[in-house]
Order: structure tokens, then C-alpha cells, then sequence
């Protein structure tokens, strides 16, 4: 038998063995220890790549089959929390945004090696030309390694600036705050510093909270609402040509407040927009006498302290004097009056009379207790402390009875308001929205002197000077005010007022209170060249209810049945007494 001859030509690989007979045959030992090890090294590898290979394959069919794909919501809301956002978002009652962050960058400049700053200024001018040019060009000559050029670039300055080519220029991660509803809610909302620290509103008071929870901050407030409030105290800002207002809307039940508003305002997107008179918070900063709003204090004063019954009669016969000093009334009846007609008819003299009666120590205690002398408590850290006297003579306590005397926030009225009328119990106002329904309140005043007070607020706005608020089948209760402005040294001027508006609805059950301010109104022809509360402030408030009233669920009623305290008052302007 033949031997097959041994070849003298290998291709590539072939003198490899590939069987167990004559594997590793032709080499010698070196070889061969070489081709084992690598042949293990082969071996694990594919055993690796394979073992990957199975994970990937699982991983895959677990999120493709097993796993139901996310929606569109919820990929927004994943691809939300990825964001680089430092701040939480500020939301109303309903989660409607009222200010958010958004991921921004900021271009900076390493100023240390810049061979031509005057051409990088002059560049830079071209795509940012607001920028100061000498404070430009001082950064790019400070040979420093950070200095900030802009914050807050869009993406087209980014593009723009990138494109120059400069490697000393370079961008940041950054974050912008968004208040979407603009001018709606800057008083309260406040804003951020460059540096996105909350410095004023409730962007101050929370920034611990808002820089530590991604969770939305829900607030009291009621987006529809306070859109409606603004636009009805702007309009009446207008037609009565006064120089500016404020109004509230607030829960009655538990303090919670659904609107706020002070005019002028501003655009908290645009820092340029703000001056000292917009950004000044005339509803909880602002302290003003309020006159005839405060009548209502002074009767459930005396009917709580017992100096006087619903039934009673005061003498307003004449004005009242002290010393050079003479308390008179406005188009007065110059006849004894009973307590509902003392509101009803707004008599300084009456409601004098009544605070004398009580005498000033129980009237300071009184009014204490409705928070009317302290600062008011609630989140905003723009309040204003009460105005009061250093010390209360008996002429103070007759001028404070009818709203001279004593200074206080449009805010302090709507609260202390909502406790005179929900059956005596005093609830701190706030913006945040409460979890629980059952909110923790003290009683001031007993249910009975509230109830009282419910019907003669109810006949001012029917027959008295707060008829133009009179809205039908809401049942409007509430008093008007008007009072001198001072001069910055305390002067009245002449020919000026400021007035006011308190309102609740409904008056059988009071749900909410609304408190509206108009400063400065002008005469006007078609108003009897009046312009007084009753002309333009009930109006405004009326307006605002009737808008209002649907969206807050309140249903049209039909009118109360009155006591016979009140009873006697209607006769009595019937009969044009």
C-alpha cells in the first residue's frame, strides 16, 4: 500500500491539524502550547459574547412583549424628570401652570488668552446688541477664567455665537423661570433673581421648597377667577379714571384665597417692566383708612358686648363734637336712626356713638380680635402691620367706629370680614392649598351676632348704599366705604377718595368674600359728579359677582325672609323717612 506523500506546499492555516489523530503532528512544542492558549482565549470570548448576547435578548423581549408601552403622557412625564431642572413648578387649584423652569444655557468667556477683544466685542455686539459695550469689553480684558456674558441665550443666539468660532467663548447649562399667565398673578407668584432665587412673593417664602421637591406647589388661587377680578378692576380703573385698585376673593369657609390682585402690575418675564408703583402690593403691603367698611365692626361690637339690641335706636339728630373736631354725616337723615339703618344709611354719627358707648378698651380688644392690629398671617412676605394710635383717647375710638384712625391691608378687611360673617370664626388666610376640608378656625364673635349682621348687610346692598352691587338671586350682602387720602406727612387732601367695597354672597350662607378698592376715582358726569363708594366701587363689585358667581357653583336664590328689626327699616325707606 502506498504512503500518501507529505505535501511541500501549505495554504494558509493548513498545517494546522482540524482532527484528534494527528492533531499537533507537524509542530513542535512551543507551538503547540501557543495554539492551545489561544484556542481557551477563543473559547471564552465566544462564551462571553454569547452569555451578553442572551442577557440583551431577554432585557429586550421583557420591555417590548411582556411591558406595555408608555403613553404619551407618561413619555412626556419621563422625559420631564430627565430634565435639568432645579426648581419645581407653582400650580393653581385646578393644576394649571402658573410658573415653571426651563433648561437654558448661559455663554460665558475664559478671558485669559484673548489676542483681539475688540473684534471679539464687536462680533459678540452684532448677535447680543444690548449688551453694554465698555462692561463687554472690561470682561474680555479682565484675564479672568470665568466671566458670565449673557444668561438665558434662545437657541438662535446660541447657534449664532457658536458659529463665531471663538474657543474662549463657551456655554453653560442653565434654567429660566416661565410665568406663562404673565401679569395674572405677580404680586403673588413674585419672581427669581438672575441666579433663579426666589426674591419676593411666594417664590421668596417657598424657595426652600420649590429648590428640594420636584413636586408641584399647589396654590388656593382660581386661574378663571382671578382673570375675571383683574379684568373687572382694570375696566372700572378706566372708567373712573383712578390711578389704581386692588381685590380679593376669598373662601369664607376656610381662608383658602381663590384671587388677588393689585393694579397697576407687571410682567414678571420681563424685569425691565418693573417700578416702584407696579411692583408695590396694594392688597396685603398697602395700609389705608377704609371708612364705612368698618360700620359693620363697630354694630357687632356693640351687639356682642350688649350696649346695644337690633331694635334700638341712636341719635343722629345733630353732629357730634369734640373739642374743634366735628363728626358729621354724609346726605344724614338728622333724625333717631335704629341699628340697621346706622349701615344702612352709613352714619358716622351713629356708629360714634356706639364705639363711645363700648368705650375704646373693649373696642381695641375687639378689634384685635379679627386681626384688624397685627400683621395679617398668611405666606407672603409683603404685608403691612396695622397703622394704629400710640394711644386711644375717646375721640380715637369714635373716629376708628366709622373708619378714621387706624390703617390697615385690603387683605386684613376680606379676613377679618369673612369671620363677621360665617358665623363668627376667625380663619387665617392662605394661598396654599390645603389637604384637608376640616380647617382649624377660632371662634371670635357667636353665631347669633353673625346671623344679625348677615341681614343688615344684605338690606345695604338692597336699599342702602351699596345698591349698585345688588346682583339678582345671588343675595349680596356687604357695605361700602369711602375716606380721605393722606399726603406722605399724613394730610388729607381735599377733593381725593379712596373707596371700597366689602361683599359676600351668599348672604344666607356666606361661601365667599369679596373685597374691592379703587383709589383715586374721579366725578363723573353721568354719576351726579359723585364719587363716593356707592358709585363706583359697588358697581365694580357687582360686576365682579355676577361673573364670578357660575364658576364658583353658587345657585340663584330666592330673597330672605327678614326680622322684624329690618322689616321696620324697609318702612321706614319706603316711606322716605
Amino acid at each position: 500500500m502506498l504512503r500518501k506523500k507529505k505535501p511541500s506546499f501549505y495554504y494558509v492555516g493548513q498545517e494546522i491539524p482540524t482532527t484528534s489523530n494527528d492533531r499537533y503532528r507537524f509542530l513542535d512544542k512551543t507551538t503547540v502550547s501557543a495554539l492551545k492558549t489561544g484556542r481557551f482565549r477563543m473559547l471564552l470570548v465566544a462564551y462571553v459574547f454569547l452569555i451578553a448576547f442572551a442577557i440583551l435578548s431577554i432585557r429586550l423581549f421583557e420591555q417590548t412583549v411582556l411591558k406595555r408601552n408608555p403613553t404619551r403622557s407618561q413619555h412626556i412625564l419621563m422625559v420631564a424628570d430627565d430634565l435639568p431642572v432645579k426648581r419645581a413648578d407653582i400650580i393653581d387649584r385646578k393644576g394649571t401652570i402658573l410658573a415653571t423652569s426651563l433648561p437654558t444655557v448661559d455663554l460665558y468667556v475664559d478671558a485669559r488668552d484673548i489676542p483681539h477683544p475688540q473684534q471679539m466685542a464687536k462680533d459678540i455686539l452684532k448677535i447680543l446688541p444690548n449688551l453694554d459695550k465698555e462692561d463687554l469689553l472690561k470682561k474680555l480684558k479682565s484675564k479672568s477664567s470665568f466671566r458670565f456674558i449673557k444668561r438665558n441665550l434662545t437657541p438662535k443666539e446660541q447657534y449664532a455665537i457658536n458659529k463665531l468660532g471663538y474657543p474662549q467663548l463657551n456655554f453653560i447649562d442653565g434654567e429660566q423661570r416661565i410665568y406663562p399667565q404673565s401679569h395674572l398673578f405677580s404680586h403673588i407668584l413674585g419672581f427669581t433673581n438672575i441666579d433663579g432665587k426666589g426674591i419676593s412673593g411666594l417664590e421668596m417664602t417657598y424657595q426652600k421648597r420649590l429648590t428640594s421637591e420636584k413636586k408641584p406647589l399647589q396654590l388656593t388661587l382660581d386661574t378663571g377667577v382671578q382673570n375675571i377680578v383683574r379684568y373687572e378692576l382694570n375696566k372700572a380703573i378706566e372708567k373712573f379714571s383712578a390711578t389704581a385698585g386692588a381685590a380679593i376673593v376669598m373662601n369664607a369657609q376656610n381662608g383658602e384665597i381663590i384671587a388677588l390682585t393689585s393694579l397697576p402690575d407687571f410682567d414678571p418675564n420681563r424685569p425691565s417692566t418693573r417700578t416702584d408703583s407696579n411692583i408695590f402690593n396694594r392688597a396685603t403691603l398697602g395700609l389705608y383708612e377704609v371708612g364705612s367698611v368698618m360700620k359693620p365692626f363697630t354694630v357687632a361690637m356693640g351687639l356682642e358686648t350688649g350696649v346695644i339690641k337690633p331694635d334700638d335706636r341712636v341719635d343722629a339728630t345733630k353732629p357730634l363734637r369734640f373739642g374743634r373736631f366735628t363728626v358729621t354725616d354724609f346726605q344724614g337723615k338728622n333724625r333717631f336712626l335704629n341699628i340697621p339703618e346706622v349701615l344702612i344709611y352709613s352714619s358716622n354719627i351713629g356708629s360714634a356713638k356706639i364705639g363711645m358707648a363700648v368705650g375704646v378698651e373693649q373696642q381695641k380688644a375687639f378689634l384685635e380680635r379679627f386681626g384688624l392690629l397685627s400683621l395679617v398671617p398668611c405666606e407672603l412676605p409683603e404685608r403691612g402691620r396695622p397703622i394704629q394710635p400710640e394711644i386711644w383717647r375717646e375721640v380715637n375710638g369714635a373716629t376708628i367706629s366709622y373708619g378714621y384712625g387706624i390703617a390697615v391691608s385690603p387683605l386684613h378687611m376680606a379676613t377679618a370680614v369673612s369671620a363677621l360673617v360665617n358665623g363668627g370664626i376667625y380663619y387665617a388666610p392662605t394661598f396654599i392649598k390645603r389637604p384637608s376640608k376640616d380647617t382649624p378656625g377660632t371662634q371670635i364673635i357667636s353665631p347669633k351676632t353673625s346671623q344679625i349682621l348677615r341681614h343688615m348687610m344684605r338690606a345695604v346692598v338692597d336699599i342702602g348704599s351699596g345698591k349698585k352691587a345688588n346682583i339678582k338671586g345671588y343675595l349680596v350682602g356687604g357695605k361700602t366705604g369711602s375716606a380721605e387720602m393722606q399726603d406722605l406727612h399724613g394730610k388729607y387732601i381735599k377733593g381725593t377718595l379712596r373707596t371700597s367695597f366689602v361683599g359676600t354672597f351668599p348672604i344666607d350662607n356666606p361661601q365667599y368674600v369679596l373685597y374691592v378698592m379703587l383709589e383715586n376715582p374721579k366725578k363723573r358726569k353721568e354719576d351726579w359728579y359723585f364719587n363716593t363708594a356707592g358709585w363706583n366701587a359697588a358697581p365694580t363689585g357687582g360686576a365682579i359677582i355676577e361673573a364670578i358667581a357660575p364658576l364658583l357653583g353658587i345657585t340663584p336664590k330666592e330673597e330672605l325672609e327678614k326680622p322684624s328689626y329690618i322689616e321696620v327699616a324697609y318702612e321706614k325707606y319706603k316711606n322716605k323717612e
